[in-house]
């Protein structure tokens, strides 16, 4: 197999030249990043934190498990959608991939697609993993070849196995490979965040909000408490205003987890998913997959980079910055050929879970809060941009296992020192209450609701 990898001939950038392999890795800097380690040691767990504080387009693919009682099936899922997958093998029994039955024409065929897509059309090609069942797919490992040789920087896992192609992979002049172990995981998530800045890859502001998977996890279980207002209230105002959905078309603009895209795909006939977090999309990708949904896509790009496209309905729920630029907002609006939704904040309203009771007690300044809906409304009514607005209140209540669970939320959340957590703990006993196995803590918002008519 290293014979074949040499044989494959590449074009140098300055001068079109073709040359080997190993000439023209020479003359490239190290722009592929492999992380490798022993079997569940965490190297997808590390790579998928780093990529949540990323701040451009990727595409690429990573790999999934559907168990059963024989086995189980292994499938490449594109990063370029987060939907479209491929069955690309068998494990019977236990995890032995030797004897695993391997589909090499998917890998190259979708494989070697997926990636072929990612180089010209992602900022970054991520690959999770690169191992050995695919070591028979000629198509798939050029494709690979061709995306470490591309201009553009390549991210992703390699098995620690002693194999020809891999081998040859890790000994590039221009891939950098990082061994995690047990103890070595913040440095080497140090040392991949400053692979990406040498690289140019824009990383997310320091201060802002990150969805790791703990912190994910506790968000879907507030969306599935029986009693909660969120996202139904809000859906079902959407829902009265629009008609015909089975044959209409839809954007989210910041879909996170399909709050309201999974059940707005049940009823139309598709929906695009847009949002920064990577983590957010990759727990999205994951109940399209379960509920075997065709008609959503997911991208993790900026919004000024959708382009050449329209949709019948657009909806940005509380997405961030990402109407605050005029360009964006202008263009969200162009896109609807219906109508546009906006949720964000009201005009003027409470911080959230009590927040301003709390900092009261602390002694800290309370912030203002509000004002994401006047921005937006100042905008439309400069442009003579026909609109209506309205504020809606929901519940959207924290769910809890345990009390320390709601301690430590808090204690993060508001930035609790030492000396405030007996404020703190006597603010929680206040307002905690519990229902059945569950702590609840209550959240009472506002949201403001924009429609645009076309």
């Amino acid at each position: 197999m290293l014979e074949k990898m040499k044989q494959y001939k590449f074009k140098c950038n300055n001068c079109s030249q073709e040359i080997d392999q190993e000439r023209y890795c020479k003359r490239k800097t190290m722009k592929n990043l492999f992380i490798s380690g022993d079997v569940g040691v965490g190297k997808s767990h590390l790579l998928r934190n780093v990529l949540e504080e990323f701040n451009a387009s990727l595409g690429g693919f990573i790999t999934g498990k559907t168990p059963d009682q024989k086995g189980h099936t292994i499938y490449l899922k594109s990063l370029n959608d987060f939907v479209s997958f491929q069955n690309v093998a068998y494990v019977f029994g236990g995890t032995d991939i030797y004897s695993a039955e391997v589909y090499s024409k998917h890998f190259d065929s979708f494989g070697a697609r997926t990636i072929e897509y990612s180089i010209t059309n992602r900022d970054l090609t991520v690959m999770d993993e690169i191992g050995v069942m695919e070591r028979d797919s000629p198509a798939f490992l050029q494709s690979i070849i061709s995306a470490l040789d591309s201009e553009k920087p390549v991210i992703g896992v390699i098995k620690n196995r002693k194999d020809d192609y891999l081998e040859n992979i890790k000994s590039r002049d221009d891939t950098k490979v990082l061994f995690l172990t047990g103890s070595n995981g913040t440095e080497t998530y140090e040392e991949i965040k400053d692979w990406m800045i040498q690289n140019h890859l824009p990383l997310k502001r320091k201060r802002s909000h990150q969805w790791k998977q703990k912190r994910i996890d506790m968000y879907e279980r507030a969306l599935a408490y029986d009693h909660t207002d969120y996202p139904s209230v809000l859906l079902n105002t959407i829902l009265r205003e629009t008609d015909d959905l089975g044959s209409k078309t839809w954007l989210d603009l910041g879909a996170g987890t399909g709050a309201f895209s999974i059940p707005l795909a049940k009823k139309s006939k598709s929906v695009c998913c847009i949002d920064s977090s990577f983590n957010m999309l990759l727990n999205l990708s994951e109940k399209i997959h379960n509920q075997k949904l065709s008609n959503i896509e997911a991208n993790l790009i900026s919004f000024s980079r959708l382009k050449d496209k329209t949709f019948n309905y657009v909806l940005s729920s509380f997405s961030g910055n990402a109407l605050k630029e005029k360009d964006n907002l202008v263009k969200f609006i162009e896109i609807a050929n219906d109508k546009a939704f906006i949720i964000c904040p009201p005009k003027k309203g409470t911080h959230s879970f009590n927040g301003e009771v709390l900092e009261k007690r602390i002694g800290r300044k309370i912030k203002s809060f509000g004002g994401g809906s006047t921005e937006i409304l100042g905008f439309l009514e400069l442009e003579n941009i026909s609109y209506h607005y309205k504020e809606i209140d929901f519940n959207f209540p924290q769910v809890f296992n345990t009390k320390e669970e709601c301690f430590h939320f808090f204690k993060d959340f508001y930035h609790i020192k030492t000396c405030e957590e007996t404020i703190l703990i006597d603010f929680i006993g206040e307002y905690l209450r519990a229902d059945h196995r569950y702590y609840i803590f209550d959240n009472y918002r506002r949201a403001g609701f924009v429609t645009i008519k076309k």
